[in-house]
């Protein structure tokens, strides 16, 4: 009886206590998720996600998770319409796609060399990659194709009505090719920094070229505290001042471990020489898109050489620069009026994002976002990327959206 009295209590105990402690999920564990309400000028167009009919009809509200979407609206007799989107975390987000009634189309099966190319039609994302079936309406349209580590092409094709045209178009490889990163430390009352300025400027524009040469300047609060452009992005650029020990301007850092005189044409040239030779390790790409008050940016990376790399050190960089920023008068002390390639931020922060569980066999793609500044150029903006080594802080490759 003792015993059966014990083996009770104990089994009420273990009931008990699982019934009050039940297992519990991380926070960080639970998908983050936005609503994005969807619009047309007709009524009762099924709406697609991703290629997946999610049941609902214009207009209505679709959740999911937070990134880069591609919504789709079909209906009987209208053309089907696609648009990338971008949902944000617990936001509410609106879009209005146009349909197009359908009198004389036709259909065109686009094929290439290389598969998951996107598929652009008269400028327009279709939301579609090769190889892919698009309609459009009968006549003559522009077919792009654009893949990572590739040039885009475009085509020609003329539509007919209620017919079906195979479209081939060849995507030629960009070559593997080492881009240097040239990390400038400046201020608008710093005399010297007016020499240095217009040595960047040649090398990047007109000596090698941002295919070869991409600069990031991270303002500094010296020699005067007040340097606006410091003062915008302050915690960034405190964190590259003290990560590169920096204690004057202006100071170029080549790469990450090569600091040549910065006023000095020949030896800053010199070290970029000198890192073009350096071992092929990553290949980058990048691209940026604006929807409306926001600038989005993909990164894709391909690992080359992973020999020696001890990844838990290495991390990718994301810098939003802007260029050509022009004052009727000088904000320091220098007379400089135009400033190039200023760092306005850096995603998701100065810190970068690891690069430890990448795949070393597939292409592996970042895609990251911001709000658009007012004090900001939209069209003046661009995304310089680098990867780097924490530790010995070489960077190995770099690229960056100029053209």
């Amino acid at each position: 009886m003792i015993h059966k009295l014990f083996y009770l209590v104990t089994l009420i105990l273990f009931i008990v206590s699982c019934s009050t402690n039940p297992p519990t999920s991380p926070e960080n564990s639970l998908p983050q998720l936005g609503k994005v309400f969807i619009t047309t000028n007709v009524s009762d167009a099924e709406i697609w996600l991703d290629n997946i009919n999610t049941g609902k009809f214009t207009p209505d509200t679709v959740e999911s998770t937070v990134g880069t979407h591609t919504v789709a609206l079909r209906k009987a007799n209208y053309l089907e319409a696609s648009q990338i989107i971008e949902i944000i975390k617990d936001s509410l987000i609106s879009v209005d796609i146009l349909l197009t009634e359908l009198t004389e189309t036709g259909r065109v099966y686009i094929t290439s060399n290389v598969e998951g190319a996107q598929i652009f039609i008269d400028l327009v994302n279709s939301g579609k990659v090769t190889p892919d079936t698009i309609v459009t309406t009968a006549g003559i349209h522009q077919i792009n194709l654009q893949r990572a580590f590739f040039n885009s092409a475009t085509q020609g094709v003329e539509v007919i009505k209620d017919s079906l045209i195979t479209l081939d178009i060849v995507l030629e490889e960009i070559p593997p090719t080492n881009v240097v990163l040239l990390e400038d430390f400046a201020n608008v009352s710093c005399d010297p920094c007016v020499i240095s300025n217009k040595i960047i400027e040649t090398l990047t524009n007109e000596t090698y070229g941002r295919n070869k040469l991409v600069a990031v300047k991270f303002p500094t609060n010296f020699p005067a505290p007040n340097d606006l452009f410091y003062l915008a992005a302050k915690e960034i650029c405190d964190a590259r001042i003290s990560y590169y020990n920096v204690f004057f301007a202006p100071t170029t850092v080549i790469d990450g471990i090569l600091k040549p005189i910065s006023t000095d044409s020949n030896s800053v040239k010199s070290a970029v020489d000198q890192r073009l030779l350096k071992e092929l390790r990553f290949r980058m790409d990048v691209s940026d898109n604006v929807i409306g008050t926001d600038y989005f940016t993909t990164i894709t990376i391909k690992v080359i050489n992973a020999a020696g790399l001890d990844f838990s050190n290495i991390v990718l960089h994301t810098v939003i620069t802007e260029t050509d920023i022009e004052f009727s008068t000088p904000p320091g002390s220098n007379g400089e009026t135009i400033f190039h390639d200023v760092t306005r931020t850096m995603l998701p922060s100065s810190a970068g994002e690891s690069l430890s569980g990448i795949s070393l066999m597939d292409e592996v793609v970042f895609q990251r976002q911001t709000s658009i500044n007012p004090n900001w150029v939209t069209n003046k903006l661009n995304t310089v990327a680098y990867i780097q080594n924490v530790v010995t802080k070489e960077v190995y490759q770099a690229t960056s959206t100029f053209k």
